[in-house]
């Protein structure tokens, strides 16, 4: 007499397959997710990195500054596009930053064109402020003691 599988057996096996395979399928698609966040959250803190490396090395070699609330405007020696003197800007509105540049340090420090800008990013929260004899200010003129960029969560020093 020959023994053969019964159709409950079969059906056991295939549940604890498919179990098994359900199981593992999850943890593959959570591994993934996972993965994807952290590049994704180590590409922004790059840039943003690359961002705050950027507005020191302007800030380091700055001449002349004017700060107004979320706007940062220098007379600079470190320009993106220009070499020589340039007046550069910072500008965060309507969540996000513009850059400005124009290769000559004449006119108005706090003067800026807008269709010339040059959008860097969106960020939900971004702020200058100067420290100058212990004190924080939103505006400020002339070249402070210390820059203070806060970017969504983070705060960064800068001191010239």
């Amino acid at each position: 007499m020959r023994r053969a599988f019964t159709l409950i057996e079969v059906l056991l096996v295939l549940t604890l397959l498919g179990l098994l395979f359900g199981t593992l399928s999850y943890a593959l698609k959570s591994g993934m997710e996972s993965s994807l966040l952290v590049v994704r959250d180590s590409q922004r803190l790059k840039d943003e990195s690359l961002l705050v490396w950027n507005i020191q090395r302007k800030v380091l070699s700055a001449k002349d500054a004017h700060m107004e609330e979320n706007k940062l405007f220098l007379h600079t020696y470190a320009g993106d596009y220009y070499e020589g003197m340039v007046k550069c800007a910072y500008i965060y509105k309507d969540g996000e930053l513009y850059y400005y540049e124009f290769p000559y340090p004449y006119g108005s420090l706090n003067f800026y064109e807008e269709e010339r800008l040059i959008r860097l990013g969106r960020f939900k929260s971004f702020s200058f402020s100067a420290s100058a004899q212990g004190t924080s200010h939103k505006n400020y003129k002339g070249l402070p003691e210390l820059y203070r960029i806060v970017i969504e969560d983070r705060e960064y020093i800068i001191k010239p």
